[in-house]
């Protein structure tokens, strides 16, 4: 099976796993065969084709057990700011039922 290769850039001046203090980043598997993965979009437009389209080639080229699209956001918590707040029980919900959850956001 060929290979991925991706380059992340961050507008962080510590990259997350380069980080000693804080909590770890989640483990990777090793491979995508046989595991569920989650799509998260948030409300912007193109965030749902994005996670699509990636979800559709991860299934090409994986042996996915399956791809799970969550709805995203319709409002935003605006008087209190607490997005992560709000969204607890989705997050929640998602992690019982996926091994591995992609995000996007898209304009």
């Amino acid at each position: 099976m060929a290979s991925i290769e991706l380059t992340m850039l961050s507008p962080l001046p510590v990259y997350l796993d380069e980080s000693t203090t804080g909590s770890a980043l989640a483990p990777r598997p090793a491979t995508l065969d046989g595991k569920v993965v989650g799509l998260l979009p948030n409300w912007r437009p193109s965030a749902v084709e994005i996670l699509a389209a990636l979800g559709k080639l991860l299934q090409e080229r994986y042996r996915i057990k399956a791809v799970v699209m969550e709805q995203p956001m319709r409002e935003l918590p605006l008087k209190t700011g607490k997005l992560i707040d709000a969204m607890g029980g989705k997050l929640d919900d998602m992690a019982k039922r996926v091994d591995v959850a992609l995000t996007a956001t898209g304009d």
